[in-house]
């Protein structure tokens, strides 16, 4: 079921002029990984009862309620070098991509409030966190006995060939496929039957950034409101090189080897509301949860760019491109958490947090295109994820902390039985050295990932990509 939903996704994806975006946008515009503060990071993102760290500030808006002064946070330097096996038909191909990155920078104000009153203080802040980090490269190749141009040829097949558009019209202008004799609109691919070197490299970066306004309130030292407005801002490129050439120097009927570009590039901002609260009903230990409505962004711009190249025996290589633009409307799925720290004589505290997400409700729109079908593979194709986040901070002396923690995100996949399912680690260290009105910290991450990716045919054998990546992080702040 999984195989031949895909393999209709991937029809939909490479072939014909594009008018509109699938499953694949749905679900990737719709997650988050939560980067931020090095504290944050240091401790696994487990501040969701805890409080006390902007970066909370997109998790449980509560967590703002803590501040008792004003404080000013930013993170200059987040670098990532990320690196990544794939496996394909039984080859191994390696990639690595070095990034910076500037993941947080944020400011909290917080003033108390008038003796008598039970409410202690209110608190108002204001920033960026990047919620999610799309950077990663990998590369595959090896030799097959399929071809992405039988695929173009299942399309074109009953089109005219003056009709033809998108992939299908690239692929007839270089002669990578043709029409049978005495026919002008059934075709097949010169590629076909032949055992083929397939190579691909794909190269991904931007990210989606969060501003967020956050308002929140302490309550007698026992209870922690608060609400965050955040407006994500969507930036996404995808450049894809994939060649085909016949193994052994076989001769295609005079084609020798074609390449596809593809550019594909979304921008786009969205707006949500957290609301969260921590209840602590004793000096050791507080319980937090937060909901997050669902992100709606308007007008997604997308834009798509494919060029194929192709060379011959005998005749000059030839180039054909085409561009399309569009506009689409996503909903990300909602989002649930709860949360508890225990606090150990204000010196150290270990923290867990869950959060639910179901990537399934993720809804996509548009004006002029009916994406029904597209989200009726959104929900044979994505089911409930689960995350799982804990930490811990102890201080050593008055001024050094040192933290620890590990991050877990189930597979967002219903139907699958391998070990490439997308599911995350995250396992993370770090110290900080904190003064009266200044303070400095430093994280290390190394998040595992693996997941399967198909060239182009999912009913074939996919890319098994394990990546690998090491962040490194480091905050400064001032408190007044």
């Amino acid at each position: 079921m999984k195989k031949i939903t895909t393999f209709i996704i991937a029809i939909l994806g490479f072939i014909g002029m594009v008018s509109a975006q699938g499953e694949y946008e749905a679900f990737t515009f719709s997650q988050s990984d939560y980067y931020g503060t090095a504290r944050f990071m240091g401790a696994g993102g487990a501040f969701g009862a805890t409080g006390g760290d902007f970066s909370a500030l997109s998790t449980n808006p509560a967590s703002i309620g803590l501040y008792k002064r004003h404080e000013t946070s930013l993170t200059p330097l987040g670098l990532a070098f990320g690196y990544t096996d794939t496996y394909y038909n039984g080859n191994l191909s390696s990639a690595q991509k070095v990034k910076y990155n500037f993941p947080q920078a944020g400011m909290v104000l917080s003033s108390s409030i008038k003796r008598g009153s039970s409410w202690k203080s209110w608190q108002f802040g204001f920033g960026v966190n990047r919620i999610m980090d799309f950077n990663s490269t990998y590369r595959a190749r090896a030799q097959v006995n399929s071809s992405l141009s039988d695929i173009v040829v299942s399309h074109a097949d009953g089109t005219f060939y003056g009709d033809l558009r998108g992939d299908a019209y690239l692929f007839w202008m270089t002669s990578v496929i043709d029409t049978f004799a005495g026919t002008n609109n059934e075709y097949y691919s010169r590629f076909s039957h032949a055992e083929l070197d397939q190579n691909a490299l794909v190269v991904r970066s931007g990210a989606i950034n969060e501003m967020v306004l956050s308002f929140g309130g302490n309550y007698s030292d026992k209870l922690y409101i608060g609400a965050t407005v955040g407006f994500p801002f969507l930036d996404f490129t995808e450049k894809t090189t994939y060649t085909e050439s016949p193994a052994n120097a076989q001769d295609l009927y005079g084609v020798k080897d074609y390449t596809l570009y593809t550019t594909q590039r979304n921008r786009g901002t969205g707006v949500n509301l957290k609301l969260g609260l921590i209840y602590q009903p004793a000096d050791f230990v507080r319980i937090g949860a937060s909901f997050h409505t669902p992100t709606y962004y308007w007008k997604i711009r997308d834009n798509l760019y494919r060029e194929i190249y192709a060379t011959y025996t005998n005749f000059p290589a030839l180039d054909y491109s085409y561009e399309n633009a569009n506009n689409f409307t996503l909903t990300t799925p909602l989002k649930a958490n709860v949360s508890t720290s225990f606090l150990i004589k204000k010196r150290a505290f270990i923290a867990a947090e869950y959060e639910f997400q179901d990537y399934s409700m993720a809804t996509l729109y548009s004006d002029n295109y009916d994406y029904g079908f597209e989200n009726e593979i959104v929900r044979a194709k994505y089911g409930p994820t689960h995350s799982v986040r804990v930490g811990a901070e102890v201080n050593v002396t008055q001024g050094f902390a040192l933290r620890a923690g590990y991050r877990f995100k189930t597979s967002p996949y219903k139907l699958s039985d391998s070990p490439y399912n997308n599911t995350s680690h995250f396992i993370s260290a770090g110290f900080g050295f904190r003064g009266e009105n200044f303070f400095a910290d430093f994280a290390y991450v190394y998040r595992m990932n693996k997941d399967s990716y198909w060239l182009y045919d999912p009913v074939g054998e996919p890319c098994n990509v394990s990546s690998n990546t090491h962040n490194v992080v480091a905050t400064i702040g001032f408190k007044f």
